[in-house]
């Protein structure tokens, strides 16, 4: 049986090996993706192309304070399954925890960034020109219509406390998930995996040709073991990297 264990935030930290991955995919892309390709199989190969084909930008996720590491584990496994790239966690006076026994693996396939301060996650989202839109029964029933108007990012709060009021003073808007029984709310990762589902029916990815072609060969370098080494040793006997 293999042994379970939580993630913490160092697992998701931008490590030596991370960031020497995310530059050969940004600076040689289609160079990684043709020494890395022989070394898959046509089905992976072909896998990679239809996850990148459904992945958007355009929705992201991000959770505040979540408590139980199996929450935020569902929330990332229903991310990744629904094609969303981006995932944010924002914890400012907790240690942030997942599980693998949830995630199953699909957390290193997603782009999940960590943040200790509410209103930097704000001014970096203001910056990107992403409204942010906090999960609340008061809010307006979320609809599908939200995302065609602008990037969206939706935020779940704690199980308990649900949004704090920093980040709900900072928010451009509240949003509802309809319910028709007795049950007043759901679960957070249940609401999370409900409107990401709404609002990612029929999985049509939103990716630029610039963008799909960096992902492709981060997706190269994960899927190969020791694919980042690999690809750097062979770029380099070729010259590609000097």
């Amino acid at each position: 049986m293999a042994r379970k264990r939580r993630i913490t935030a160092d697992y998701f930290s931008l490590t030596p090996q991370k960031r020497e991955e995310l530059r050969l995919a940004q600076l040689y892309p289609e160079r990684v993706t043709a020494v890395l390709s022989e070394r898959l199989s046509a089905s992976r190969r072909e896998l990679i192309e239809r996850v990148i084909a459904s992945r958007t930008q355009r929705l992201q996720i991000a959770v505040e304070g979540l408590v139980d590491p199996h929450n935020v584990a569902a929330i990332l496994r229903t991310a990744e399954a629904f094609g969303v790239q981006v995932v944010h966690i924002i914890s400012e006076s907790r240690a942030f925890r997942s599980s693998t026994a949830v995630t199953q693996g699909t957390h290193k396939w997603l782009d999940v960034h960590l943040w200790d301060c509410v209103a930097a996650f704000v001014a970096d989202m203001r910056a990107a020109e992403r409204a942010v839109l906090i999960a609340d029964m008061g809010g307006a029933a979320l609809c599908e219509q939200s995302l065609k108007a602008r990037d969206v990012v939706l935020v779940f709060g704690n199980e308990s406390t649900g949004i704090s009021e920093k980040l709900r003073g900072l928010a451009d808007g509240a949003f509802r998930i309809e319910m028709y029984g007795f049950v007043e709310s759901f679960n957070v990762s249940v609401a999370a995996a409900v409107a990401i589902s709404r609002l990612r029916w029929g999985g049509v990815g939103d990716l630029s040709p610039a963008q799909t072609a960096v992902l492709r060969a981060r997706y190269m370098m994960r899927a190969v073991r020791s694919g980042a080494e690999i690809a750097a040793r062979l770029l380099r006997e070729e010259g590609t990297i000097p």
